[in-house]
């Protein structure tokens, strides 16, 4: 996954929560304790509000819920390390350093390869490290949409006013049909949203002509 990419790149709350195997509960539990905070969060009413997690968000979760449910660390160590390497002055620390684990206890490894923590000379940690790879690749696969939803619309309610958008993306169908009106072809239309496929082009195309 590229940096234009990851910058684009933003799941909703329920979303963000279903990737790291935890609660709706517990992630906001998280956010209070300012572990994992979503990158924008706008009130709209006072019962409604929008969260959405970008990449480093996505990848700053799991290694909480990493940390927390493969490697059992309490959330009270995780939280005293993430404050003491803010002190030091990394304003991201969990997406930013290495981290590894030795029993019940944390190590981080600066950018200079130094490892700091409760470590002495005979404890080896390395093979615990908590490598950020299978966390990105877990990401990446989640943002994929399925075979199965390419070419298929629904409609869901608090998106878009609940118009059909194509199943797994947040693009409205009526949107697609517009550039269709317009003389838009396929290529041109997925070079627009990338995220469709040329099944969606089809099926809009089949939804414009049944509407007459």
């Amino acid at each position: 996954m590229g940096p234009a990419t990851e910058e684009l790149l933003a799941f909703p709350d329920t979303r963000a929560a279903r990737l790291a195997g935890i609660s709706m509960r517990r992630l906001r539990y998280w956010e209070q304790r300012q572990l994992v905070m979503p990158s924008i969060k706008r009130q709209l009413s006072p019962r409604n509000t929008v969260r959405l997690y970008g990449y480093q968000d996505l990848l700053a979760l799991l290694v909480v819920s990493t940390l927390r449910t493969e490697r059992e660390m309490s959330l009270q160590r995780i939280r005293r390390v993430v404050q003491y390497l803010q002190s030091c002055d990394y304003a991201a620390p969990l997406r930013e350093l290495r981290f590894a684990t030795f029993g019940k206890e944390i190590y981080f490894q600066h950018p200079d390869g130094s490892w700091e923590g409760d470590l002495r000379p005979d404890q080896i940690v390395l093979e615990k490290v908590l490598r950020l790879e299978p966390l990105q690749l877990r990401i990446e696969r989640a943002a994929r949409r399925s075979e199965k939803a390419r070419g298929r619309v629904v409609s869901k309610r608090g998106v878009h006013a609940s118009a059909p958008v194509f199943e797994g993306t947040r693009i409205r169908v009526s949107t697609v049909q517009d550039y269709l009106r317009h003389g838009f072809d396929t290529t041109a239309i997925l070079n627009a949203f990338p995220d469709l496929d040329t099944a969606d082009v089809r099926t809009a195309e089949r939804m414009l002509s049944a509407a007459g």
